[in-house]
């Protein structure tokens, strides 16, 4: 795996949890998501590695990271955490992914499809049949190829669902003039991207096989600011 670049974001909330009492995030949280081959920086918002994240599709699922405690390496002057292992494994047909990312805090689903037939501008309301969310979830939308958003929903911003039933919701924030056209992709806006590392070229898992990854994951190395 290439070296691991922590986010802008995580530096700036490890900070708020290390020097100011901020609420560390769940240890049973902390996920693997691939992303396609888009241009992803330590500066893109969580909104721009969701809209990248590989579609539920051919068995793609993130993947859970749990860490246990490391140890002070007094040599490198760094704390090292265990190396977290990950799998990934395609079925139905091939998985193609160019970045790997971490996210804290984060849901297990990535994402789910609804059509423009599911949008109701009268009520504001989006159905999804079992659609997972709860009070307190945030999410983002994305349209696929030759879709358009409906009008209210703005791709690249955060929403929280509200009037929460089991196969609907409304969107807080959001006032929805029409049901735009095509299908759309509400993706799972919970949490905070950790870090995030790029491979040289696109790597494929084809269909039937699986591909592990060995992250190996170091904190406060003076000597190598990007993380790994």
């Amino acid at each position: 795996m290439p070296t691991g670049i922590f986010t802008n974001s995580w530096v700036s909330q490890s900070a708020k949890i290390l020097f100011r009492g901020g609420t560390p995030p769940d240890p049973t949280k902390f996920r693997l998501a691939l992303a396609n081959t888009a241009t992803l920086t330590r500066s893109n918002l969580l909104a721009d590695f969701l809209a990248s994240e590989l579609l539920p599709v051919n068995s793609y699922a993130r993947v859970s990271a749990n860490f246990s405690d490391g140890s002070y390496n007094a040599t490198l002057s760094r704390y090292e955490l265990p190396t977290v292992s990950a799998s990934f494994a395609a079925s139905g047909g091939s998985l193609q992914f160019q970045t790997a990312f971490l996210i804290a805090n984060s849901s297990a689903t990535a994402s789910q499809s609804f059509t423009n037939a599911n949008v109701n501008p009268t009520s504001d309301r989006i159905t999804i049949a079992s659609h997972g969310f709860i009070n307190g979830d945030q999410i983002t939308f994305t349209a696929d190829a030759l879709a358009v958003l409906p009008t209210g929903i703005v791709a690249g911003t955060v929403y929280t669902p509200t009037n929460i039933t089991t196969n609907d919701f409304q969107l807080t924030g959001a006032n929805i003039t029409d049901t735009g056209s095509g299908t759309f992709r509400a993706r799972s806006a919970n949490g905070i991207i950790v870090a995030y590392a790029v491979e040289s070229t696109p790597i494929t898992i084809f269909d039937g096989q699986g591909y592990s990854y060995n992250i190996p994951l170091v904190v406060l190395n003076s000597g190598y600011v990007t993380g790994s």
